[in-house]
């Protein structure tokens, strides 16, 4: 069998059509790869936001763990806070400023009224939801009937 020589024009047309494959490929890989670098690192910078920004509308009617809310400020936080024991009853505080909020004006912080039935219940005791969706306060039920019938007359 004879190989069959090329011109050198048509040599030139074909390391061109190589090239253009390469180029071609090389920007492909390199998109990607920026792509994929920008995402990790928006995620890796925002997330704890995103998260935040999930938990705000995904846990309305939901009852909110205690270790997500400030009892202090009875706001959700972004990070989980501190447990905190004080006179035999679990408190969960963002800041140890809060803590001592808590320490200074107990009445104050740790009593707190249902938010459907109005009762007075101690927030180490309570159930605790989202007052409004999309929004980071928090209010405080004596039970899961309050609980839900409030969730319901929101509706």
């Amino acid at each position: 069998m004879k190989k069959k020589k090329l011109s050198k024009h048509q040599l030139r047309e074909k390391q061109e059509i190589e090239d253009k494959k390469f180029n071609r490929t090389l920007i492909i890989s390199f998109s990607i790869l920026i792509v994929v670098t920008f995402s990790v690192l928006t995620f890796y910078t925002y997330g704890c936001d995103t998260k935040f920004l999930y938990h705000k509308w995904a846990w309305y009617g939901k009852e909110i763990p205690g270790e997500w809310a400030c009892m202090n400020g009875d706001n959700l936080q972004i990070h989980k806070t501190s447990k905190v024991v004080y006179n035999d009853k679990v408190y969960y505080f963002c800041s140890q400023k809060c803590f001592n909020h808590l320490v200074n004006h107990f009445t104050k912080v740790a009593m707190v009224r249902d938010a459907f039935s109005g009762d007075s219940i101690n927030k180490s005791e309570a159930l605790i939801g989202l007052k409004d969706k999309g929004k980071p306060e928090l209010v405080f039920f004596k039970n899961e009937e309050t609980f839900n019938h409030y969730y319901e007359s929101v509706k």
